[in-house]
């Protein structure tokens, strides 16, 4: 009976796509002349009738429609609402066309082919709330004790919101000790940099008992995910998952909420950082998939992370890692994956039977519920057989206990709803290697034609930002001289900012006028223009350096705000200039990518969006210690666009001077006899 309802129901989506007639009733343009459903049976005249006086066609109204969900989380389902377009568009998303969205007037169409970064619909504005406060977490069968999350849930609450749709957040901080930001992983921020969530940067931290309302618009459709940028608080459990519904490259019959995969730790970050302070990376305890895990057999009675498929059904993945130090290798067994999307680009499909991801990176995955057998890779018929969903901790780049990794097989994929089966299914045959997804596999759908003239540029000509540890010592005596620190660093000094004095309040200074540590990188350029960027991840060949840096190999999940880049080459050699061989026709395109070990890469950015943007190493414990720079975007256009609407710094300095007033009573702290100079031993980002 379920198989002939969901037919049923797919049929539905594919005649209403046609005939104009939305599933919650609403009638959509027919055409003149044309039979409606429930007028009637068809008419069958032996002669022409006489026709009446044609009655004056009524404009229909903008779609109201829900978009491709399967609502799996209680009140996980939205609808998206297109009334601000005015009448005579329509849905025309269906399992047999996801490539389009909205059809309107004169042929006017949203869809795949649609240049999001210039063109978008005008949707609604969608108003959530978000609650921060302490909570015990017991994903795995441990309590962790430090745990702070959203709304008392781990993951928080799904974010949602349709192409072209305004979101407003609200933040209310009720944690203790700690103050809050909150980022929006890969969204573009577009003229709202302020929105960003970065404290120190874009704003100080919003204070105990305070809140932040947070504002943007979604040009980009796809999958990502919040978190806190606050320290370490991420890794605490202050995460969630956040959906752009909109077009696809390939066609899929259901949806799947987000998956999240995660290392996660039995204690606070805060506990372990100076593990990392004092050079060695600490150490992670568990898998969990979507806050499922068990830790040593012990978790929730074998709580797993389940999946049900019908045989022959396509169904949308939607895969973040969210991980502090992990990158994962995933996979299903006996069934092939079909990436169509990366970050929140969309590229053209292939086909793999595993799927690289780093820190950060976001994938959209189709599965058809057709297993094959490896061995001559012929269909397995339809069963109730069950197969084991993998998050495979990549060699090379985790910090689980040797001997003590955790098991990869975290999730099960049944083909009958409710089987208790526990798979026999073993893994493919593939590299658990750290690394990215194919670089030639990365094709965006939408192409770009990098314009770069690096001769006139000059870009080859300024040192690279080299990936590396220091003892820093500042001028104002931090940290201690007997303090035998070490942190990551990428600029001229690893980056260390003042929570109370963020970027965003000194932008009338010069670049220069920056202290080093906080790792200004000016690029004052005409709008459209390109920024170029080499990161290495050892000593440059024939390179003076200018600072007493240790080299250590290590793969770094480099993540960029406020833009996607196109990634012109990525190499595990060595950089040096006549290594130099971009790609410039339609190169991969994203918001985080791999630096290989002891390798480089090359990005490159349109400078189109005026703002502080941070450019940063993804493992938590990295940005922490310092591994961040400030991209300064056209310094004169942001003050320009500040000065013409200063209402958009209203919230910025309110939130500013309650942070202020209350860090300046010590009574506050976790260590109040520490004073303000034991309150912050992190880069603030």
């Amino acid at each position: 009976m379920k198989l002939l309802k969901d037919c049923w129901i797919t049929l539905l989506e594919v005649f209403n796509a046609i005939s104009g007639i939305q599933t919650d009733g609403t009638q959509q343009s027919l055409g003149v002349g044309r039979w409606r459903p429930g007028h009637g049976k068809t008419p069958h005249y032996p002669f022409p009738p006489k026709k009446p006086a044609p009655a004056p066609v009524q404009p229909t109204p903008a779609p109201i429609f829900s978009p491709p969900s399967r609502g799996e989380t209680p009140d996980s389902s939205i609808v998206c609402n297109y009334s601000a377009m005015g009448p005579g568009w329509s849905s025309c998303s269906t399992p047999l066309d996801r490539g389009c969205w909205l059809k309107g007037p004169n042929n006017e169409t949203f869809d795949i082919e649609t240049d999001y970064e210039v063109k978008k619909p005008k949707g609604v504005t969608r108003k959530y709330v978000l609650d921060v406060g302490h909570k015990v977490i017991n994903a795995d069968g441990v309590d962790m004790k430090w745990g702070k999350v959203f709304n008392q849930t781990y993951p928080g609450p799904w974010i949602q919101a349709c192409w072209g749709d305004d979101v407003e957040i609200t933040i209310i901080n009720n944690l203790k000790y700690n103050g809050t930001t909150i980022h929006w992983h890969g969204i573009r921020m577009l003229d709202s940099f302020e929105n960003d969530g970065v404290n120190a940067v874009t704003q100080c931290p919003i204070a105990p008992g305070d809140h932040f309302t947070y504002k943007f618009s979604t040009w980009q459709y796809g999958t990502s995910w919040y978190h806190s940028h606050y320290s370490l608080q991420y890794g605490d459990g202050m995460l969630g998952p956040m959906t752009i519904h909109g077009p696809a490259t390939a066609q899929f019959d259901n949806p799947i909420d987000p998956i999240l995969m995660t290392d996660w730790n039995h204690e606070s970050g805060f506990m372990h950082f100076q593990t990392e302070l004092m050079g060695s990376a600490p150490k992670m305890d568990s898998i969990l998939l979507n806050g499922h895990g068990s830790y040593a057999a012990i978790g929730k009675g074998g709580d797993k992370f389940t999946l049900s498929f019908e045989y022959g059904k396509k169904y949308l993945l939607r895969l973040i890692n969210t991980s502090v130090d992990t990158t994962f290798v995933f996979s299903i067994d006996n069934h092939v994956l079909e990436v169509i999307s990366a970050d929140f680009v969309p590229i053209k499909p292939y086909k793999v039977d595993h799927i690289v991801i780093g820190i950060g990176q976001r994938y959209h995955v189709i599965v058809e519920a057709k297993p094959y057998r490896r061995e001559d890779l012929s269909l397995i018929p339809p069963s109730n057989a069950s197969y084991w969903i993998r998050t495979i901790a990549a060699n090379g780049c985790h910090n689980f206990m040797l001997g003590n990794i955790p098991d990869e097989r975290q999730g099960i994929l049944n083909y009958h709803n409710g089987s208790e089966v526990i798979p026999r299914t073993e893994r493919g045959n593939f590299s658990i290697v750290c690394r990215d997804e194919n670089y030639d596999q990365l094709i965006p759908y939408h192409p770009w034609d990098v314009k770069l003239n690096y001769k006139n540029d000059g870009f080859l000509d300024r040192t690279p930002f080299e990936v590396g540890l220091e003892e820093p010592k500042y001028p104002d005596g931090r940290p201690n001289a007997s303090d035998l620190f070490y942190r990551w660093s990428m600029g001229k000094k690893p980056m260390y900012l003042n929570f109370s004095d963020p970027t965003i309040n000194n932008l009338r200074k010069n670049a220069s006028e920056f202290p080093l540590e906080k790792v200004v990188i000016p690029e004052e350029l005409e709008k459209d223009a390109w920024v170029y960027m080499v990161i290495t991840g050892n000593i440059t060949k024939n390179e003076q350096q200018d600072v007493d840096r240790k080299f250590v190999p290590g793969a770094h999940p480099m993540h960029l705000h406020g833009h996607d880049f196109a990634l012109l080459q990525q190499s595990t050699e060595q950089w040096s200039r006549c290594k130099f061989n971009p790609k410039l026709d339609n190169p991969p395109r994203r918001d985080v990518v791999l630096l290989p070990h002891s390798g480089f890469i090359v990005i490159g950015f349109k400078a189109d969006n005026p703002g502080a943007w941070a450019l940063h190493c993804h493992i938590a414990w990295h940005a922490s210690s310092g591994l961040v720079i400030q991209v300064l975007e056209r310094q004169k256009a942001i003050l320009k666009q500040l000065d013409e609407n200063p209402a958009r710094l209203s919230e910025i300095n309110r939130t500013c001077t309650n942070w202020k007033k209350w860090f300046s009573n010590s009574a506050n702290f976790w260590d109040p006899h520490g004073g303000q100079a034991h309150f912050q031993d992190d880069s603030g980002v």
